[in-house]
């Protein structure tokens, strides 16, 4: 069994969120269960900055393309993760070139608003989101046809809405590999309004008659094209990074109790699972040491060393401390920020007493406000950053960590905070839900809230907190046995890399 795996981010060459962490520890876990697998994935200018032994590599494949009315030229820099052959596309045009730093050059006639950083994954565009990013892994996907060609695998794994060209241009070439599609977040769609692209070449695949209505967007209104439902129709199997999430995405969205569903492709993801086509599958996490009971021992002197440390931040050191440490965006932080009976929510669990709440965390403006405002409160630390040692602190020397999101396609951090004996507070929702246990389960793991309206989802968020320090202050035997469960809780990725080869790679292989 031959796989390409083709990601827009893949640790340790690029990363900006949870596709580069699968990206670079999934394929390693299937190569180790005898997948022939190799990585395609850009050679970004931030990949060269931070590994300059790159640029001193032969390519091990040249070639060129015509793209956007220009021959491009593209290198193949082949070097290896893990064991994993990787296979880094470079073409300087599209994923090296800072054109935000050359204002007088406008590249392939953009509208002069369109200037920006092409070194990175990922580019912001102000004006017509998605354009710049569209235009730059629309070219990937067309680069990584020769290649496809070249190493004829027998399964081609696109990640989320930037791979989703591909499954187009294979089309259009009549190429014959199987495609399996991983939804990592199906918020992200590249949805792009077909009048910005009326010059561009994907409009083959917009013009396709058997691609053209897999390509409109569900909400026709919009007059746009949707990248990622193209993926899901043409993908022969696709899945979700957690089972509770691929449920999610099947039902529509109702922001009267902070659901996000699917999105506006909720009919689409449906048709799927009838179909038995689409699939949850839980990522694996990375552990960095083997749990034992003198390892719980050890970890918990740590952690209240890490606590003292913290505890000069607040009046009252030994409260019960909660850990947010995160993105300040709507996804992460929104249900901290909402209103009930006239204050926020972190202002209500503020005024419980003896609740200390510590925040490292950096994002958008109205969020980073949010938590300036409340600076003044003596039971906030709040500091608006990234910073890796403090977050290592936080999320080890908190008694509970926070992650209230109103939605999660699978989650990291709250197997990390189980790992250092840390019980996670969640909202019941996508790897949440697959992951954290209640607390009054016999094998719980941590707390939770969920509601069926707008004010239940807050009160009950509200309700959690409370749980969460009566637990930690009147039943510390049973807080120290929700520690040492989540100590010992185990999420490894060989289990998720069997279950890619059982319900993915092998169902379509037999297509």
């Amino acid at each position: 069994m031959k796989v390409l795996y083709i990601t827009a981010e893949c640790k340790p060459f690029s990363k900006v969120g949870g596709v580069g962490d699968v990206a670079g520890e999934l394929p390693p876990a299937l190569k180790e269960q005898g997948v022939d697998i190799e990585i395609i994935t850009p050679c970004y200018g931030q990949t060269l900055q931070k590994n300059p032994g790159l640029s001193a590599l032969t390519p091990e494949h040249e070639y060129s393309l015509t793209f956007h009315g220009a021959r491009e030229q593209i290198s193949i820099l082949r070097t290896e993760t893990r064991g994993v052959p990787v296979n880094l596309l470079k073409n300087p045009a599209y994923f090296e070139t800072d054109y935000s730093q050359k204002p007088d050059k406008t590249p392939f006639n953009h509208p002069l608003l369109f200037r920006n950083d092409y070194s990175t994954p990922y580019v912001y565009s102000r004006k017509i989101p998605y354009y710049d990013d569209a235009l730059r892994f629309s070219f990937f996907c067309r680069a990584c046809l020769p290649l496809i060609q070249k190493k004829d695998p027998d399964i081609v794994h696109i990640n989320d809405w930037a791979m989703g060209y591909l499954p187009g241009w294979m089309k259009i070439m009549d190429m014959p590999q199987k495609t399996v599609l991983t939804i990592h977040n199906i918020g992200y769609q590249g949805n792009i309004h077909r009048q910005a692209i009326q010059n561009w070449d994907i409009q083959e695949i917009v013009r396709h008659p058997d691609l053209k209505d897999m390509f409109t967007d569900t909400r026709r209104e919009w007059n746009s094209v949707n990248t990622l439902r193209l993926a899901m129709e043409m993908a022969h199997a696709a899945n979700t990074v957690s089972p509770t999430y691929k449920k999610e995405i099947t039902m529509p969205q109702d922001q009267s109790r902070f659901f996000q569903g699917g999105n506006g492709l909720d009919e689409v993801a449906a048709r799927l699972d009838s179909q038995g086509r689409l699939h949850g599958i839980l990522n694996g996490f990375e552990y960095s040491f083997s749990p034992d009971d003198a390892g719980f021992e050890s970890m918990l002197r740590e952690k209240s060393r890490m606590k003292a440390a913290l505890g000069n931040n607040f009046p009252d050191p030994d409260g019960l401390l909660l850990g947010f440490v995160g993105r300040a965006v709507e996804q992460k932080f929104r249900l901290l920020r909402e209103e009930v009976q006239g204050k926020s929510v972190l202002e209500h669990i503020l005024d419980i007493p003896g609740v200390n709440v510590a925040v490292l965390a950096t994002g958008e403006p109205e969020y980073e406000s949010f938590l300036r405002r409340l600076s003044d409160r003596p039971n906030l630390y709040a500091e608006i950053a990234f910073d890796a040692q403090k977050a290592g602190q936080i999320s080890l020397g908190s008694d509970v960590f926070l992650m209230p999101s109103l939605f999660e396609p699978c989650g990291i951090t709250q197997m990390q905070s189980m790992s250092h004996a840390t019980p996670p507070l969640v909202r019941w929702t996508g790897g949440l839900a697959d992951t954290v246990r209640p607390h009054n389960d016999p094998a719980g793991t941590g707390f939770g809230f969920e509601g069926s309206s707008r004010r239940e989802v807050l009160t009950n968020q509200l309700e959690a907190v409370n749980q969460a320090r009566q637990v930690y202050t009147q039943n510390p035997l049973h807080f120290r046995a929700l520690q040492y469960t989540g100590y010992y809780e185990r999420f490894l990725w060989e289990n998720s890399a069997r279950e890619y080869i059982q319900k993915l790679y092998q169902p379509v292989m037999k297509m």
